[in-house]
Formats: structure tokens, C-alpha cells, sequence
């Protein structure tokens, strides 16, 4: 089950924790209603494969997880591991959340490491974990590599550009779905600029249904079109540290402000669903499957949903990146996968062997045959992903997505700065321009800041 959190939007840490929160909003994925569904890419080269031909040495792993990370896709390779790698892993269950983390910290604190740790992408020293140089194995040189696009986890995966970090389970993107059925009965074409995306928005209108649906009321969802248009922002890590460093502002996302200035106009227009202060993420799905809607802003993790509640319809809907930029400049907004580390020690040798089994293209096969998301290792065919989920994948694997948010260096700590989604609310009702919007943000901020006596905000 997936969701946003009402803060801290721009971290990639809390981006995390987001989806963390949105278990408490959306719901699982249904296997019944998914097919193995082949993507049209061209697979990639498999990766070193972990299993020699002399007999394998059998060897048994400890690790660490949050009890929920522990799913369909892990089980069935677990199944696999033991005869092809020779390993098997004694996993301990965490709580989650917070408890659970800080069981962790406590546990690298006392020396009482695990093999594998299953944690959140990008450590870095500031988690509490110790200097990510010390306590893990760098992933950098490994041959599961080959297939991982560098470029699209800078800022999610990456500790001070350096990668320790393994992707454990799926990713989801922030795009456009939209009803194919509606599209092809209007003769619409995917718009490829803003012009082209008001147009076909008119048109929708006057055949009398919704162009773009907002679901206001659960305000989590109105943050969407703004992650996929900050993707896009570029130099994202400098600006972020200078502004959490007080040395730029809120202002300076202009990539962001993009996303919040299309929500403005979408409402001015009177492209979106009459009642949509008070509709819902559920309403926004049924008007989606039903063609009643042809767009919806959202992350892929609500065709979970879609599939379990209207299976019918899902083949239906499909996935496309608004035209903020055009020009083939836009994006979409990754929402990362988990992440496992090579702890370093006595048996880091086999825990990498792991590893390099777990990522490679045959493995990656078995794990998302048997569970959802968007495969971060390239050349994945057997998946559980809808169309629309296949479309997305698609842009990650051209290259074209991107962190909506990033940590802040070691030693800038990560201030809370306001109610986003509440703000966004504001912004659609109309007591809030863009401008407003991050102004607001940028005062709590700095209100925060000061509460903990951090000296670039004196």
C-alpha cells in the first residue's frame, strides 16, 4: 500500500518515507489481476551470473529488513537463491518505520552488524549508520552495474556520488495517465507541448467529459505534476544545498514552480472535475477506469488499485509525461526503490555474491514475476506491470526520468518546511499563487532552521 506524507517533499530520504506512508492510502497489489506482461525493450545483456559450475558452497547470510519489505518477490527468489548462489539468507524482521530504523542504528552502533542490510537508498553518514565508506562495500565496480542507469539515481542511490547502494523492489513514476479509449474516440494524440495539451483539453471538454481530473480532497495527490515537472530541474543537488544552507530559496525551483503554475491553470480553465475540492483519490480512479475522466496526474503505484478494482478498464489506460518543456526536455519524477547493502566484514564476500545474483537480469526475472513495481535494472521482461506501468517504464529505461527531490550534503540537515500538499490546496482553491506557495515553504523553512540554531540562519 502506497501514499504521500504531508512533508518534506524534496528529500530523497522522505521520498522514502513517503511511500512508507502511503501504505496507509492505497492498496496492495492484486497478482490475480496482472499478467506477466513482456516489455517492448530490447533486453539487456544478463549480468554476471553469481552461480559456478564446481560445486557451490553453501553459506547462510543475516539480514536486515522492515517486516513489510519481506513480500512476494524476495520469497520467491529465496526460493531460487540456495541452489543457484549456494546462499541463503536468515532474515530479521524489523518494525516499521522509525522504531525499526532506529533498531538499526543502534545495532551498527554496537558493532552488531548484519551481512545484508535492506535499508533506504543514499545513506549517508548524517542516518546514523557511521560513514557509508567504512561500514559498506562500494557497488560501483560490481557487474549487476552494467544494467543500472547511474544517471536517473544520482541523488537517490548514490552517497556523495559514490554507489553503495543495491535497488531492492520496484520503482514508481510521476506521470499522466489517461484513457486510451477516450483519446482514440476524440482522434487525440499524446500532446508533446503545452499548446498541443490545452487543445486536446478543449476538445475533451466540449465532448462534455472531464480533461484532467483533482482529487483536492486527499491532498497528498495534488503534489504529482509538481514532482514530475521538478525532475526536471537542473543542477537539483547545488540549488537544494544552497538553499538548505541559506544560501538561495524556494524561488530558485523553478522546475517545480512549473508543476504548481499547471495546477493553477488547469483549474482557471475549468479543465478539471466540477466538484474537485472535495473529490477523492477513489473518485479520481473510478472516473479514470470508467472514461468518464481522460487524465489523471499520479504516480504509477495507483494502477494497483485500478487493477484490483477495475480490471477490465486497466488495459485501457496509459502513461504519458505532461508537456511541461516539450521537445523531448521532460521527465518523470522517480519515486525510488528500497535499497540492500554489502556490509563490510568477514562474510562480505558471499553477501556481494548475493547481490550480484540478486540484480542480475535472470534474477530480477523471477523477483517481479511474482511481484509489483517498475524494475530499476534495465532489460527486466517478466513483470506484473499494466500498460500504463509499462509506458512509464519505458521513460526510465530512454533515460528519461529523474529525482523529484534530493538529500541535502553530509552535515545539511534536513529542516521540515511546511504543509505542501495543504498549501497546494491553497494554491487550486485560490488563496495561493505559485509564488505564495513557495514563499510559505521558504518561511517555515527558516523557522525551522533557527529552532535548531543552525548558524547559516542567523
Amino acid at each position: 500500500m502506497r501514499g504521500l506524507t504531508t512533508k518534506r517533499t524534496l528529500l530523497w530520504m522522505v521520498m522514502v518515507l513517503t511511500m512508507l506512508v502511503l501504505a496507509a492510502c492505497a492498496g496492495a497489489k492484486n497478482n490475480g489481476n496482472a499478467t506477466n506482461t513482456p516489455s517492448e525493450s530490447t533486453a539487456a545483456p544478463t549480468t554476471e551470473s553469481a552461480s559456478p559450475s564446481a560445486p557451490i558452497e553453501k553459506i547462510t547470510l543475516k539480514a536486515l529488513m522492515h517486516t513489510s519489505w519481506l513480500k512476494g518477490g524476495m520469497e520467491a527468489v529465496l526460493k531460487d537463491s540456495a541452489e543457484k548462489a549456494g546462499i541463503t539468507l536468515e532474515i530479521e524482521k524489523l518494525p516499521e518505520g522509525a522504531d525499526g530504523d532506529n533498531l538499526i542504528k543502534t545495532r551498527f552502533a554496537t558493532n552488531d552488524k548484519p551481512d545484508l542490510l535492506f535499508f533506504y537508498g543514499g545513506v549517508n553518514e548524517g542516518y546514523g549508520l557511521g560513514k557509508p565508506e567504512e561500514q559498506f562495500v562500494s557497488q560501483e565496480d560490481q557487474p549487476w552495474m552494467a544494467n543500472f542507469d547511474k544517471k536517473v539515481w544520482t541523488g537517490a542511490f548514490d552517497s556523495a556520488g559514490t554507489f553503495y547502494a543495491a535497488p531492492y523492489g520496484g520503482s514508481n513514476l510521476a506521470v499522466m495517465l489517461y484513457n486510451k479509449k477516450v483519446f482514440e474516440g476524440l482522434n487525440l494524440q499524446i500532446p508533446t507541448t503545452m499548446d498541443e495539451f490545452w487543445a486536446a483539453s478543449e476538445v475533451i471538454s466540449k465532448a462534455g467529459k472531464v480533461p484532467v481530473y483533482l482529487s483536492a480532497k486527499d491532498a497528498w495527490t495534488l503534489q504529482i505534476p509538481t514532482h514530475q515537472s521538478g525532475a526536471a530541474q537542473v543542477d537539483l543537488q547545488e540549488i537544494t544545498n544552497k538553499v538548505f544552507s541559506n544560501k538561495a530559496t524556494f524561488a530558485n525551483f523553478d522546475a517545480k514552480r512549473q508543476g504548481m503554475t499547471f495546477l493553477e491553470e488547469v483549474v482557471n480553465k475549468k479543465y478539471v472535475n466540477k466538484d474537485y475540492l472535495s473529490d477523492t483519490y477513489d473518485n479520481a480512479q473510478k472516473a479514470l477506469a470508467n472514461g468518464d475522466a481522460a487524465m489523471y496526474p499520479m504516480a504509477t503505484w495507483v494502477m494497483t488499485d485500478i487493477a484490483a478494482k477495475y480490471p477490465e478498464q486497466t488495459k485501457d489506460i496509459g502513461a504519458f509525461l505532461i508537456p511541461f518543456n516539450g521537445e523531448g526536455k521532460d521527465v518523470a519524477g522517480v519515486y525510488p526503490p528500497n535499497a540492500m547493502y554489502v556490509v563490510k566484514g568477514s562474510n562480505q564476500e558471499a553477501a556481494q555474491k548475493f547481490v550480484n545474483y540478486f540484480e542480475s537480469v535472470e534474477t530480477q526475472n523471477i523477483y517481479f514475476g511474482a511481484e509489483g513495481g517498475i524494475p530499476a535494472i534495465k532489460g527486466v521482461t517478466n513483470t506484473l506491470l499494466t500498460p500504463a506501468e509499462l509506458d512509464a517504464q519505458k521513460f526510465s529505461e530512454e533515460g528519461k526520468a529523474g529525482p523529484t527531490g534530493v538529500n541535502p550534503s553530509n552535515g545539511i540537515p534536513a529542516y521540515g518546511y511546511g504543509d505542501y500538499p495543504a498549501f497546494l490546496q491553497d494554491l487550486v482553491a485560490g488563496a495561493k499563487t505559485p509564488e505564495q506557495v513557495q514563499e510559505a515553504e521558504q518561511k517555515e523553512l527558516v523557522k525551522n532552521a533557527k529552532a535548531k540554531d543552525d548558524p547559516n540562519f542567523k
